[in-house]
């Protein structure tokens, strides 16, 4: 969102069905906060966002530094199977194999709730400059050779009136493809790998429709912050949708609730994630969701008591990512590259960094195992 800019208030309330029970205590009788008026303050001057857990009464113990933190290991190697040209990981395992002997409801089970409540707190990060040169170099590091395989038919962008996919894509130097919302329906995906909803963005049926069969039919879709409603709910019904409530302009606490090989592939486990002024906070309606990452200080302040900051989930033979949040550095400072939340050790945030691992599986797909079997059996 660029100074001066208002958001406008987001999508009225409606009637929120019961949370499915899961193994962890989704959270009785917790009241609905509906958060601020308005996304936006229309103020001129940049507001430094709220540092989230900080103002929570809950009593933490002294913060670790980020120099006693480990990364997740890089993305397993894939290469071609030239006898069936099917893609083989080596290296480890694969997402496939993973997600098919995943329990439900990962990253919101006791097992992942305990990680969280029991993961260190880190100092309150201080906005930094990342420069481009700093995001290619992860990508770069993590997944070897991915950035060249990209054309700008690979990667589409759906234009939004918060969230700008594309700054950081061209930080990555990851080519793509523009297009407005209204011109979906009619835009060639033969050759596209995985569409972007930027935050903001609207659909008609048909442009729904045409998303819906883009993954269905092996397609990923990376989608942010009020896509959730206007996109991820309608396209995509009874997985995910949005539980009437928003956030605040902040900081908060983010710890990594899963192992996932390739879409969690050299992140920190603990770090750091800004929330926008009104960003759309998640009910999981299925078993199949798999949460990637949550906040403690977002969970006491979370309609559904979850925390929620990134979630994925399969449907026919494509993807779905969902961020609670834009991909974008900073919507108070349009086309900056002063980031608010750089996760530790590597430099860029943790968003972003699990939203560019997921860029990078999309070249891919959920691969296979090391014999080139779907569940690497």
């Amino acid at each position: 969102m660029r100074p001066n800019q208002s958001r406008m208030p987001g999508p009225p309330p409606r009637t929120v069905r019961p949370a499915p029970v899961v193994e962890e205590d989704y959270g009785q009788n917790r009241p609905q906060d509906p958060g601020p008026a308005d996304r936006g303050q229309n103020d001129q001057s940049y507001q430094q966002p709220n540092q989230g857990y900080g103002a929570s009464a809950r009593q933490r113990p002294a913060p670790v530094q980020a120099d006693e933190l480990e990364l997740s290991p890089p993305a397993p190697t894939v290469k071609v199977n030239l006898k069936n040209k099917s893609n083989v990981i080596t290296g480890g395992i694969s997402s496939s194999t993973f997600r098919g002997n995943s329990r439900s409801y990962r990253g919101l089970d006791k097992q992942s709730s305990q990680f969280m409540l029991n993961a260190p707190f880190l100092e309150t990060p201080k906005t930094a400059a990342i420069q481009p040169s700093a995001f290619k170099l992860w990508l770069d590091k993590s997944h070897p050779g991915a950035s060249s395989r990209f054309t700008k038919e690979t990667i589409v962008e759906i234009k939004g009136k918060w969230d700008d996919c594309g700054h950081i894509l061209h930080n990555f130097a990851l080519p793509s493809t523009k297009v407005p919302s209204s011109q979906l329906a009619k835009t060639d995906l033969t050759r596209t790998k995985i569409l972007l909803v930027n935050c903001g963005a609207n659909f008609d049926s048909e442009a729904l429709q045409k998303i819906r069969e883009f993954v269905e039919h092996g397609g990923y879709l990376l989608s942010t912050d009020w896509a959730l409603d206007s996109c991820i709910a309608k396209a995509f019904p009874g997985f995910v949708q949005w539980n009437n409530g928003y956030t605040e302009n902040s900081v908060v606490d983010a710890v990594v609730v899963d192992d996932d090989p390739i879409l969690l592939a050299g992140v920190p486990r603990v770090a750091h994630w800004k929330l926008e002024n009104r960003s759309q906070t998640v009910e999981v309606r299925n078993r199949e969701v798999q949460v990637l990452a949550r906040s403690r200080f977002l969970k006491d302040n979370d309609a559904s008591n979850l925390g929620i900051l990134a979630l994925t989930f399969p449907f026919g033979d494509g993807r779905i990512l969902h961020l609670v949040g834009h991909f974008d550095n900073n919507a108070d400072r349009a086309f900056n590259n002063a980031l608010p939340d750089p996760a530790p050790i590597i430099g860029i945030s943790l968003r972003q960094a699990i939203a560019a691992n997921f860029i990078a599986a999309s070249l891919d797909g959920d691969m296979t195992g090391q014999d080139g079997s779907e569940n690497g059996n």
